[in-house]
């Protein structure tokens, strides 16, 4: 599982790098504006290139060449998880290290970080999908699930977390010291876990039945 890694790494080394850098500027700026999503910026930059070393890899014919290995599919699926796992654990230190230092605040960097991990989690979908209906429609299921994301992103956070914004006027801090807050974003971060693994054991299901 580790060579998977270190291929799924070195495939997308030039985009991950391009993203890590947007993923910081973003994070530092979100600072500012919305420290809530200071996690959920970079974490969504740094996953983004990886469902393209899948369409690279049924280029290259390696998923044919995995497939015929007693564990291969199986392995397969788990080394693409765990490098997504990677990415997503950077991420959340990342921007918890940028809400921190901007906002002084360990409540706000708990909440940001839960926002984070939700958003991911959701983002996990594109897996089982793009193994479902084919890499050579990765860029149509990118799309879809970023929208998918977005939608339940914005129902959490117009529905919970802007209304104790407002109650608080507008300030974030003050925001984070309210429960539902704290319990809300608690919520999308349970859910953002339970998508993960739901998607994994999708993923293993689609992946081992795929006819390649």
């Amino acid at each position: 599982m580790k060579g998977l890694m270190l291929s799924s790494f070195y495939t997308s080394k030039k985009s991950l790098y391009t993203n890590l850098v947007i993923g910081i500027i973003a994070s530092i700026l979100f600072a500012f504006i919305n420290p809530y999503m200071c996690c959920f910026l970079p974490m969504v930059f740094l996953i983004s290139p990886v469902t393209d070393n899948i369409k690279h890899e049924k280029d290259s014919k390696w998923m044919y060449y995995i497939s015929t290995l007693p564990t291969g599919r199986s392995l397969y699926v788990k080394g693409y998880y765990a490098y997504f796992g990677i990415l997503i654990l950077a991420g959340l230190i990342l921007g918890s290290i940028v809400s921190l230092i901007f906002t002084q605040s360990f409540k706000v960097m708990l909440v940001t970080a839960l926002i984070g991990i939700g958003a991911a989690g959701v983002y996990t979908i594109i897996f089982p999908l793009t193994f479902k209906f084919g890499p050579e429609n990765s860029n149509v299921i990118m799309i879809a699930v970023a929208i998918i994301m977005l939608l339940i992103y914005f129902v959490f956070y117009f529905g919970i977390i802007l209304p104790n914004i407002i109650k608080s006027d507008f300030s974030y801090t003050a925001a984070a010291e309210i429960p539902s807050t704290f319990i809300g974003a608690g919520i999308f971060g349970v859910f953002g876990l339970i998508s993960i693994v739901g998607s994994y054991l999708l993923s293993l299901n689609v992946f081992k039945k795929q006819d390649l």
